[in-house]
């Protein structure tokens, strides 16, 4: 519940923002220097998005006047953008060394530094800009902040004291403390010293919201009700409506914890990166919102943030997790054309399209993603699935491979992924010994892979090999997903294959209720039912699945040859 600590969403609107005052102002006459025309040449190369060309243009204005800092700094404002903080941070201490008293450069580079967790080197910054301005307070709280998230919360408390005795109580200054208390587990203390400051009205948003959290946390839902309330009628930052909503919930009201969440997503005054975060954690399942009210905010985010590519995708996600998948594509695509740089929309941009049957379409933005994001694992792992499902196994083990090959930064679940994949590619070219190590390797990387789990079982158990590992497997998987109608026949099929009949027939009959049969588990059922005595309604289920075949992988002969001689054929 805790929100005091700051976050920073980054845009080419925000990154014009920053470098106007600086670059383009009167007030620092940089509009009087000779390079002025080449600056509004770069402000103009970026409304555009030329980012390539605007730093071209930055770099030209540095050979020619080595000594121009705003240009330093507008070059690391492009490069910090991109966290790219290798460049970032030698270009922002070129500034800061230029003009070492200036706030605004020394203040990027701390929050370079803090962004590539040097902290260190952040407080070294920070000492600097206090030696130049040794009045400004703001310098004292932000070294304090440091200091606690360097872990070093004793001394940022020493400066505490030293800053309230040279310059007075302030509630900024104690919201600091309050904060460093709190992550101590120091709430009595925390709350102690910031109660004053609501009883007096204060405009700092964060005193009720860490007295908030701090009453929620002793399970006093209804006073962290009355402070949140009182926060929002003597600051009126709507953000408090976040916290109101997490107390709400805390006292099971529903309907007033989503009406407090809809206030805030349809504020025009509080930040996206907030709303993001909530809507996020909505799309995970971790609160007791309907899809309906996660549509319904999704709906306000696309509403007050037209122009965020994430809007789009985050409303297209709740769209494709209701079935609408013609309406989540048009917002994939949306996003797609906003920021070709994002990978996720991408993603889902495909799915939808495999799960549409466009499969030539998922191919195409496929190749199109990859312009502008080269050799990402995770795209080059979705265009292989496409060439998997259009059975071009060709292109499709070219692109698994290689995503594999370039998946050595990636984090476990991708490498998993892409070697689940490879696993069942490798089943369809009939190298069983392969596919089995692709598995194996899924299975060591994500212990939570069921998908990975349950198709090595399947293909173990159609081989009649390692059945006791595939009984094990596939029930892992069903451990990690009971609601799994194709895993639940797996693990009928593997006791089946073990001839284990009674327990099989309880698996295939949940099987069969949990979702829309295919052929194949009508055709299981029916050997099932078979080994079980039942001929009589084994036959049905073969007809069945005989007259709903419309999927590979079943063998019709066969399957007439049951039908016909009313009896179970190997």
């Amino acid at each position: 519940m805790k929100r005091c600590k700051v976050v920073v969403y980054g845009s080419l609107v925000m990154l014009l923002g920053l470098m106007a005052p600086r670059m383009l102002s009167a007030q620092d006459t940089t509009l009087d220097k000779p390079y002025k025309e080449q600056l509004v040449l770069v402000e103009g190369k970026l409304r555009s998005g030329n980012i390539a060309g605007a730093l071209e243009t930055l770099d030209d204005v540095i050979a020619k006047y080595p000594k121009a800092a705003e240009v330093y700094y507008a070059k690391a404002l492009l490069f910090g953008q991109a966290r790219n903080f290798n460049i970032a941070i030698p270009v922002a201490q070129q500034a800061v060394a230029l003009e070492p008293s200036n706030l605004i450069f020394s203040n990027y580079l701390v929050g370079l530094y803090k962004g590539n967790n040097d902290l260190n080197s952040a407080l070294g910054v920070i000492d600097s800009s206090i030696y130049y301005h040794p009045e400004n307070v703001v310098l004292y709280r932000e070294k304090m902040m440091v200091l606690h998230n360097a872990k070093r919360s004793e001394e940022a408390l020493a400066i505490y004291d030293s800053t309230r005795e040279r310059f007075g109580v302030s509630d900024t200054l104690d919201i600091i403390k309050g904060e460093i208390l709190v992550d101590l587990e120091r709430n009595e203390e925390a709350e102690q010293l910031l109660l004053p400051w609501a009883a007096k009205g204060s405009k700092i948003r964060q005193v009720y919201s860490t007295l908030g959290y701090l009453y929620l946390d002793k399970k006093k839902v209804k006073p962290a009700i009355q402070i949140l309330e009182r926060g929002l009628a003597n600051t009126g930052e709507n953000i408090l409506y976040f916290d109101l909503a997490d107390a709400y919930a805390a006292s099971k009201k529903d309907r007033q914890a989503f009406d407090c969440l809809a206030k805030a997503f349809d504020a025009s005054d509080v930040d996206f990166p907030e709303k993001y975060r909530v809507m996020i954690t909505a799309l995970s399942g971790k609160t007791s919102l309907s899809l309906d009210q996660v549509q319904a905010l999704a709906n306000l985010l696309v509403l007050r943030h037209p122009r965020v590519a994430d809007s789009h995708v985050a409303k297209g996600e709740v769209l494709w997790r209701r079935g609408n998948l013609q309406e989540a594509r048009s917002l994939f695509l949306t996003a797609v054309s906003m920021n070709r740089g994002h990978v996720d929309a991408w993603r889902m941009l495909m799915n939808v399209e495999l799960a549409l049957n466009q499969v030539d379409d998922a191919i195409a933005h496929g190749f199109e993603a990859l312009e502008s994001n080269r050799n990402n694992p995770m795209l080059l792992y979705f265009t292989g699935l496409a060439y998997m499902v259009k059975d071009d196994t060709d292109n499709a083990r070219k692109m698994l491979e290689t995503a594999l090959d370039n998946s050595g930064d990636e984090n476990t679940y991708v490498q998993s992924l892409i070697y689940a994949g490879l696993g069942d590619l490798y089943h369809k070219l009939k190298m069983s010994d392969v596919s089995d190590v692709a598995y194996e390797e899924a299975i060591k990387l994500d212990s939570t892979n069921a998908t990975a789990m349950n198709n090595y079982a399947y293909y173990l158990s159609e081989r009649n090999e390692k059945l006791d590992l595939a009984e094990k497997l596939s029930r892992s998987s069903n451990e990690l997903d009971p609601t799994s109608s194709t895993f639940q026949d797996t693990y009928a099929w593997v006791l089946f294959k073990q001839g284990k009949y009674s327990e099989a027939l309880k698996w295939i009959e949940k099987a069969m209720v949990g979702g829309q049969p295919s052929a194949v588990l009508y055709e299981h059922y029916g050997d099932i039912l078979y080994k079980n005595g039942n001929s009589k309604e084994a036959v049905k289920q073969w007809e069945k699945a005989l007259s709903s075949n419309t999927e590979a992988g079943i063998d019709m002969d066969k399957l007439k040859s049951k039908i016909t001689k009313r009896s179970y054929v190997e």
